[in-house]
């Protein structure tokens, strides 16, 4: 059922043309928000084209629209990325977040979600709770931890409204970036090919799409005595499956006769096991996952089938 509290409030997002911007854009469309939505790269009408790495680039967006909330989403998300370009990694990630927390507490933003991962962790026994230090290795998850530390120091020093969701990894229809291992098995198996396997014992926990909008939802919904006390929140469902054992669900949900390859070098520094406690997420905010993850893959390799032309 839809509430009433987004209607004819301005929001700004920031990464709106990614994945997880653009479903979290039209969610607030839906709500009856406002959304300013930006993007560094452009690939469809509604998006403004900036680069958060910018200061004055985003001021102009701040200043004149009395905004209630910022998402940012915007920044490097991939390991893979981080270890091939360290410098862009972090001046994307560290100084975009620096200049959406400035801007936000110079023009007053009522709530600021800095959307964060259980990368952080590191290698931290599972599963992690919000309390335990961060102690991250690879430049994308040491960039993000340095994302994360400064949004706490904005709000411990300026009273800055931030609120911090660290996600585990995020599936669901309209994720065109095939570098990702559920985007790029479904599409290796729609096309008749083997998936190829790297890493197979690594266990992860993977949340749909619309669960994770919820969270963003809830999260900046939050009231004020409540957002003082509790800035970071976990979110993951806890049913939690190896690489290996995903990439065989997600071959036996598509019918299609498959094999997984086996070969090619694994990631450096890969973490054997990472997923989290999303207990004070429940308790605070009420949330919890509502989609399964076998419900889940088929709703997503449905999507795919129609976005590649395999129907």
């Amino acid at each position: 059922m839809k509430s009433h509290f987004w209607k004819g409030k301005k929001v700004l997002v920031t990464g709106a043309g990614g994945f997880l911007g653009t479903a979290l854009s039209t969610k607030l469309r839906e709500e009856g928000a406002i959304v300013v939505a930006v993007s560094r790269i452009v690939h469809r009408q509604g998006i403004i084209a900036a680069d958060v790495a910018s200061k004055r680039k985003l001021e102009v967006l701040f200043s004149p629209r009395n905004l209630f909330a910022c998402f940012h989403l915007a920044g490097e998300a991939l390991v893979e990325e981080g270890k091939e370009s360290p410098y862009r990694t972090f001046q994307n990630n560290i100084l975009g977040t620096l200049n959406i927390l400035e801007l936000s507490k110079i023009y007053h933003v009522a709530r600021v979600v800095v959307s964060s991962t259980v990368q952080v962790y590191g290698d931290a026994k599972p599963p992690t709770t919000e309390d335990i230090s961060p102690r991250p290795s690879r430049p994308y998850e040491t960039s993000k931890t340095c994302a994360d530390l400064i949004a706490q120091s904005y709000a411990d020093s300026y009273h800055l409204p931030v609120l911090i969701p660290r996600f585990v990894n995020i599936y669901g229809p309209g994720d065109t970036n095939f570098s990702r291992l559920i985007p790029k098995t479904i599409r290796s198996v729609l096309f008749g090919q083997n998936p190829s396997l790297w890493g197979g014992s690594a266990i992860r926990d993977f949340l749909f799409i619309d669960d994770a909008i919820h969270a963003f939802i809830l999260l900046a919904q939050i009231g004020d005595t409540t957002l003082d006390k509790n800035r970071i929140f976990n979110f993951g469902t806890g049913g939690v499956i190896s690489v290996r054992d995903l990439m065989l669900t997600i071959i036996r949900l598509s019918g299609v006769q498959a094999k997984i390859a086996i070969g090619g070098k694994g990631r450096d520094q890969e973490i054997a096991e990472q997923y989290v406690n999303w207990t004070k997420a429940k308790k605070i905010l009420g949330w919890e996952p509502t989609i399964q993850l076998s419900e889940g893959l088929l709703q997503t390799i449905s999507w795919y089938r129609r976005y590649l032309g395999k129907e």
